[in-house]
């Protein structure tokens, strides 16, 4: 609504109808729907606008206890509103660019009917994106049969398609081509023969992008007769022949095989973390980003990284997560721009030789403490880490940020804190003997109700690290009003008595600290009064930061 407020009624809607209509296009769904009040003038624009999406939510929003009386007729309002639309866009010849339908709700077996009267007008207006999104909550066991006629749809360049949606033996037809689509994206989709959906990829000769999210083979009964299924993972795909295909995504099929030359994004998490799975797109040499996740029957060693590089020259991002390694592992590439470790098993040591290193993250709990060392590294490195730790071991903070190397290099810390689980702690303070690091950014999340934990938790912290700001994140899920507020006042009210120099040669946190500012996420570059940011508290989007910019 912004782009529309910001200019003269008129002078907006004298523009053209396609730069109106690209206009709605950037907006939110909801608030390009808005527009339809504002004049007869955007009335007609979104009567016109060539995006469709439609949604039994919206209907079911109106009847919040569900009688069944309700939720028929809901039904019926909902189909009679995307036959009227289809029926206006057909009496003025509009081309339909998109057609959004989701179904989460609604009995598929009464509307498949009416879904495949949809598709095939969307198809005929020239539909270029179709995305079909059906999770029926009232019987577990149908599904809608997807109908062949989807591939007379010459002008379609993107389908998705996800949720209880089965594609038949039809589609094995050696005649079905989608000549101009470039990018599948298949949710959980149903088939009785394993070949179909392999099939299917084989038909686009133009594909760029595939993605496939635990599709499911059929085993008994299925897609002939009554909707019902039987149904196991799917356990293997392969993608040959596809001389655009650049993406591929695939989460729960263990085995893969791809044979691409253009590919460049490559995304894999097989279905079952403990059993064996399988990778082949070794002859993807223009292969550029590599992420894998789940990968538990496998440790990756040393020697997988030493034939990595070299078997994929333009390789510049490099993403694990939730993969076993070993205990000490070295990364050398002189390609290599971004590398994430999530949640890793095993790791202690990490050596690292990337000079284009642009961006590191790490992700791990705070038990795990691995040393990783940055060698020959960019004066244009961020490294951020994400750790989850226990309240005993705030205290240990320091070890953790320390174990990144060399000093400093640790640009952000992004610290979840889990409550302790018994009330009396021992809360001593460790002695300080040298001046923590700085870090740019602390980022803070953390259930917090004991006022007696207060003080330790905001003394650990500072006496860890040096952090530019910090950043209280989601406080209204996981900050009480009473420890923001005794943050605030931990950091406005510093005393030389209180102070806890006396623990170690060096100046505490407290004399290190010039002053404090305080801001919020939504204008973070204005001071606020901390008293107007305080009270504004519960009007806060749940998302929304406050921020203190500490000057050492």
């Amino acid at each position: 609504m912004l782009v529309v407020k910001k200019m003269e009624e008129g002078q907006i809607e004298n523009l053209p109808d396609i730069v109106l209509h690209d206009i709605l296009s950037r907006l939110p769904e909801k608030d390009a729907a808005r527009t339809s009040v504002l004049s007869k003038k955007w009335a007609e624009i979104w009567s016109t606008f060539p995006i469709l999406s439609f949604t039994d939510t919206e209907i079911i929003e109106k009847f919040p206890h569900s009688r069944k009386d309700d939720l028929v007729g809901g039904k019926k309002k909902f189909i009679n509103r995307v036959n009227e639309t289809f029926l206006r866009f057909r009496n003025k010849g509009l081309v339909i660019k998109e057609f959004k339908l989701s179904i989460n709700c609604f009995d598929l077996e009464d509307l498949s009917k009416d879904i495949d009267h949809w598709m095939k007008l969307a198809s005929e207006s020239g539909v270029g994106v179709l995305e079909l999104c059906l999770h029926d909550e009232f019987e577990d066991d149908q599904c809608y049969i997807l109908p062949t006629g989807i591939i007379e749809a010459e002008s379609l360049y993107k389908l998705v398609l996800m949720g209880r949606i089965g594609v038949d033996q039809a589609f094995l037809n050696h005649s079905v081509k989608f000549l101009s689509l470039r990018v599948l994206s298949l949710w959980f989709i149903f088939s009785r023969d394993e070949q179909v959906i392999e099939h299917l990829i084989s038909c686009c000769p133009l594909i760029e992008d595939i993605t496939l999210h635990v599709c499911y083979a059929m085993n008994h009964g299925g897609l002939d007769g009554p909707l019902k299924y039987d149904t196991s993972w799917k356990q293997s795909i392969s993608m040959l022949g596809l001389p655009k295909l650049k993406k591929v995504e695939v989460l729960g099929i263990q085995k893969v095989v791809i044979d691409a030359p253009s590919l460049e994004d490559f995304h894999f998490s097989p279905g079952a973390v403990d059993e064996p799975f399988e990778m082949s797109f070794g002859k993807c040499r223009n292969l550029r980003r590599l992420y894998l996740s789940s990968l538990d029957s496998l440790i990756i060693t040393d020697n997988w990284f030493l034939d990595l590089f070299p078997k994929f020259p333009f390789l510049d991002s490099l993403k694990f997560s939730f993969c076993k390694m070993s205990e000490t592992i070295n990364i050398s590439s002189a390609q290599l721009k971004v590398l994430e470790l999530s949640n890793c098993s095993n790791l202690k040591e990490v050596n690292i030789d990337a000079p284009n290193l642009l961006s590191c993250e790490y992700s791990g709990g705070g038990a795990s403490k691995p040393i990783i060392s940055f060698l020959n590294s960019s004066s244009n490195l961020e490294v951020k880490a994400f750790i989850e730790i226990d309240f005993m071991e705030v205290g240990n903070l320091r070890e953790i940020i320390q174990n990144f190397k060399p000093q400093n290099i640790l640009a952000s810390l992004s610290l979840f804190i889990q409550p302790p689980i018994v009330d009396e702690l021992n809360l001593d303070i460790l002695p300080v003997s040298s001046t923590p690091p700085s870090i740019k950014h602390l980022y803070l999340w953390v259930v917090l109700e004991n006022e007696t934990l207060f003080m330790h938790l905001v003394n650990s912290l500072l006496s860890c690290c040096c952090p530019v700001t910090i950043s209280l994140c989601g406080y209204t899920l996981s900050f009480s009003r009473a420890f923001i507020e005794f943050f605030y006042e931990t950091l406005m009210g510093r005393k030389e008595e209180e102070c806890f120099c006396g623990y170690g040669h060096t100046k505490c946190w407290w004399h290190g600290l010039k002053d404090v500012k305080v801001s919020s996420s939504r204008k973070s570059e204005e001071s606020i009064d901390f008293k107007t940011l305080f009270d504004a508290l519960p009007t806060f989007l749940p998302g929304e930061n406050i921020i203190f910019r500490l000057e050492w």
